[in-house]
């Protein structure tokens, strides 16, 4: 993997307590703001890892200016764009720490954020694969727009249970950006280069243990902007060539693909029995239906009360 300079930052060799990944592709607008949330994080025992897939603004400069001032920062730099994909399992790859979080470059973090996910870990009899805080949205100027509804919480001992309850809450998807248990992320396949392959992850650590969503305020806030990835890339296309920009055009449709990644993925568990796997496939087929059942009916709703208003 092409990597220049400046490289790993190696003034500290203490093992810390969580690892943040932050891959970032010209994101100067918001970066500074994302970094100063996680360094001001009341959990201080962390290392931050920014790796910049060769942007084009002023991303390096306040890269290497954070990298210089805390020891707890790592930058390294690609010499190429690699995509998103292979850029979110770089910082995965580097990172150290027992949990793991991935950050973006245009979100935000409350200060107990890190806090309250560790010491739910620690307080869960049965380990779980992901932990993550309540969310709310915020538009480009920090303002609260509404919050995310959506919870992929299960603590069921039914794998089937907890597939459903995935795909049931799959969305705008706040959850990959909770706290990991970095050895059962390890297990997974992490982030494929391939339309929603983050909806792939979060089944799979739905397959390998309870994810807990937390109660209480909203500890993380994700940005809409004209410039996200989901903003930018309007077409399947687009948003291939951000997952991987050496991507060949797909013969399958989005859905198609997902839920041929979807059954790979329950076929590759190393969590579930021979009896299991077949039954997570039909739990799968009838949440996929089940799911856009209600979403057309939402919008079908929607739509009639904005008709009679």
């Amino acid at each position: 993997m092409n990597v220049s300079a400046p490289s790993l930052n190696t003034t500290s060799e203490k093992k810390r307590t969580v690892s943040v990944g932050l891959p970032v592709y010209n994101g100067a607008e918001f970066l500074g703001q994302a970094i100063e949330s996680i360094l001001a994080q009341d959990l201080g025992d962390l290392e931050l890892i920014i790796s910049d897939n060769a942007s084009t603004d002023e991303t390096p400069d306040i890269c290497a200016n954070y990298a210089a001032a805390d020891e707890r920062v790592s930058y390294v730099r690609h010499t190429e764009n690699l995509g998103a994909a292979k850029n979110y399992n770089h910082v995965f790859h580097l990172s150290s720490a027992p949990y793991f979080k991935w950050a973006a470059h245009d979100d935000l973090m409350k200060p107990q954020f890190l806090t309250r996910c560790v010491e739910a870990f620690e307080r869960q009899q049965t380990l779980p694969s992901l932990i993550y805080p309540r969310s709310e949205f915020i538009d480009s100027d920090n303002k609260v727009l509404y919050p995310d509804r959506n919870s992929m919480h299960t603590t069921s001992p039914a794998a089937a249970v907890r597939l459903h309850r995935a795909v049931q809450a799959m969305g705008l998807v706040t959850a990959v950006f909770g706290l990991f248990h970095r050895e059962t992320l390890a297990r997974t396949q992490l982030i494929g280069t391939y339309v929603a392959s983050d909806y792939v992850l979060l089944l799979e650590c739905a397959l390998l243990g309870p994810v807990i969503h937390l109660d209480g305020e909203p500890l993380f806030q994700r940005r809409i902007h004209e410039k996200m990835s989901r903003q930018a890339n309007r077409s399947d296309e687009e948003v291939l060539r951000w997952f991987d920009p050496k991507a060949s055009k797909e013969k399958l449709s989005s859905r198609q693909r997902l839920r041929r990644e979807f059954i790979k993925a329950i076929y590759r568990s190393d969590n579930l029995s021979a009896v299991e796997k077949p039954v997570c496939v039909a739990t799968l087929f009838g949440s996929q239906t089940f799911r856009r059942v209600r979403v057309t009916g939402g919008r079908w709703r929607r739509k009639i009360r904005g008709e009679s208003a």
